[in-house]
């Protein structure tokens, strides 16, 4: 496997992003590590550095993170593009993957997993996440409209975080709320919406208008 040596995180929330810092010196210790939190930022850092391995959020708050695949890899075929999301959908895998992404992975996974997927994909092995590649065996699609759902406000708040990619804890903590009570609502939510996981909560969400993570 050949290390990155210069390594882009473009990822608008700072505790993923620092999650995802850790995860990049644990697996692979880059000699340098940017960091950018929109589309403007990123562009700009490409604009200024040749990156050897671009990990790329999709929600970003002026646009889709995705739309920097097909440039970057233009620019730079042989430097990978892992894009690293909440989202486990058909829709948005193929369209990064077709748009020229070498991996997919879920923030949802494990520090561990996550590294371990991340060293995978580059030395050759399959650029998905195990509990996507599985989800995808399943793939669903909601009928149901948000009334047949409801969720209370604070549900739908944390929801909202936890579609963006936040842990519950992290989520907890900003919305000041103890992760115990945290915890109890992510136990309703997932009642209310038929779900067994926070990326299946987040997409059914999605897919029902409930909320909008980007």
């Amino acid at each position: 496997m050949n290390r990155p040596h210069q390594v882009l995180i473009v990822e608008d929330l700072p505790d993923v992003a620092l999650w995802l810092r850790a995860c990049l010196q644990t697996a692979l210790a880059p000699q340098r590590i940017d960091h950018a939190d929109d589309l403007a930022g990123a562009r700009r850092c490409l604009g200024e550095y040749r990156y050897d391995l671009l990990l790329l959020d999709l929600g970003l708050p002026d646009g889709d993170g995705a739309d920097l695949i097909r440039g970057f890899k233009r620019d730079r075929p042989q430097a990978p593009c892992i894009v690293t999301t909440i989202f486990d959908d058909a829709e948005h895998l193929f369209g990064c993957l077709r748009a020229g992404a070498d991996g997919y992975l879920l923030k949802d996974d494990t520090e561990a997993e996550f590294t371990r997927q991340l060293t995978g994909i580059l030395e050759g092995r399959p650029p998905l996440s195990p509990s996507i590649a599985r989800r995808l065996l399943q793939q669903f699609r909601s009928t149901p409209g948000p009334d047949e759902t409801p969720l209370t406000r604070r549900e739908t708040d944390l929801l909202t975080l936890i579609a963006k990619g936040l842990s519950v804890k992290h989520a907890a903590r900003q919305l000041d709320i103890s992760h115990h009570t945290a915890a109890g609502y992510l136990k309703e939510i997932y009642q209310k919406l038929q779900v067994n996981s926070r990326a299946e909560a987040a997409l059914k969400a999605v897919n029902l208008g409930l909320v909008n993570p980007s």
